[in-house]
Order: structure tokens, then C-alpha cells, then sequence
């Protein structure tokens, strides 16, 4: 049993990167590993396009179910401040801001559910 890991911690991969039409802000979409108590969960951070590691990103959408896949959540930049995500209307909801309260200039976020 003691090899047995259930409560591993989580592991990010990541999915989806992105610079708005500038090269001013970075997008990212990451998914985690579940284990015993956590399903898998999808997130969306914003950063700086030029940002340095040692600042962390602002934590922006965060969504989680049994049956999570990559593909039940996307993201496009539908114009220069306005960024459009779309996800799977059966996942669970974490966090969803409407604008990103740390990043220059300002990005709007646009939610569609499928």
C-alpha cells in the first residue's frame, strides 16, 4: 500500500498558449491531473507576454469535472481587448472573471457555453 499514490500531488500540462494580436498579454490553458478526492480541472491564466517567471499569473477561469477533456474548453482572441472562452455547459465552474484586474492593457472576457 505504501506505493500505492493516492493523493499525488496534481500535475499541470499545458494545453494552449497564446499572445493577443500586440504581443502585449499571454493566454494560457493548463489542464491538472485529479487523484483520489480532485477530478481533473481545466484553467486559463493571463500574464504579460514578456512576463518574468517569478510573477505569478492571474488565475482567470477554472472549471473541473469527472469527465473533463481538453477540448470541452477553448479560447480565441476575438479582437484586441476582448478574449472569447468557450466550455462544455455540464462542467462545474470554479472562477470566471469578467476582466483581468492585473494585466496592461485590460482584457475582457467573453463566455460561451456548449
Amino acid at each position: 500500500m505504501s506505493n500505492f499514490e493516492i493523493f499525488d500531488e496534481p500535475t499541470e500540462t499545458e494545453l494552449k498558449v497564446e499572445c493577443d494580436y500586440e504581443s502585449l498579454r499571454k493566454v494560457k490553458m493548463t489542464e491538472m491531473n485529479g487523484n483520489a478526492t480532485l477530478n481533473k480541472s481545466i484553467h486559463i491564466y493571463a500574464t504579460d507576454c514578456n512576463y518574468d517567471e517569478n510573477i505569478e499569473p492571474e488565475s482567470i477561469f477554472v472549471a473541473s469535472a469527472e469527465f473533463i477533456k481538453p477540448k470541452d474548453v477553448s479560447f480565441e482572441w476575438k479582437s484586441f481587448d476582448t478574449l472569447t472562452i468557450r466550455y462544455n455547459k455540464k462542467l462545474k465552474v470554479f472562477k470566471q472573471k469578467k476582466e483581468s484586474e492585473s494585466i496592461n492593457p485590460k482584457i475582457i472576457f467573453e463566455y460561451i457555453t456548449e
